[in-house]
């Protein structure tokens, strides 16, 4: 899937010191630790997928958006680490 031109589809982490952007370099089973709204059960991240991970969590893209750690807000830092 090829995004429309105008579309802007960068991220960026709030805490680049704490989390750290990785790819899944396998397919030994991994989760998410971060579940999909409405969902009782974690999620697998595959085999060549985005994550962040912080040393102690692993999220998702998805997840990270909705936890606040990923932010596709450019200007995320004029507003201070925490917002």
């Amino acid at each position: 899937m090829v995004p429309p031109a105008h579309e802007d589809l960068r991220l960026y982490l709030k805490q680049p010191d704490v989390w750290r952007l990785k790819v899944k370099p396998d397919f030994v089973r991994q989760y998410c630790h971060g579940k999909n709204p409405g969902e009782e059960h974690y999620h697998l991240i595959v085999g060549g997928e985005l994550y962040v991970d912080n040393g102690e969590r692993k999220l998702c893209l998805n997840c990270a958006l909705r936890a606040g750690v990923v932010t596709a807000d450019r200007e995320h830092w004029r507003r201070g680490r925490d917002d």
